[in-house]
């Protein structure tokens, strides 16, 4: 997904239908991920962060840590599925 932080949200069609299909439990969309975030029932709002990653120290790379991030603040506000 970092390739989505390149543009604004609202010009990427595809992120948004990403977002409705999570929000719906979407079988073919949360086999996507590493691993389902909401396994026992779809979330009723998600939002998107916006982080910037740089490499970890070689001390912390030592203890197992590859990144470090940092929080910009929100890449997409928190949505939910129209009732």
């Amino acid at each position: 997904m970092w390739f989505a932080a390149l543009d604004d949200p609202r010009r990427l069609p595809w992120f948004w239908h990403f977002l409705e299909r999570l929000l719906q439990d979407e079988p073919t969309v949360t086999a996507l991920l590493k691993s389902n975030p909401f396994p026992d029932k779809p979330p009723n709002y998600v939002r998107a962060q916006f982080y910037d990653y740089t490499f970890a120290s070689s001390d912390e790379h030592s203890k197992g840590q590859w990144w470090d991030r940092q929080l910009l603040g929100l890449y997409c506000p928190v949505v939910r599925l129209r009732q």
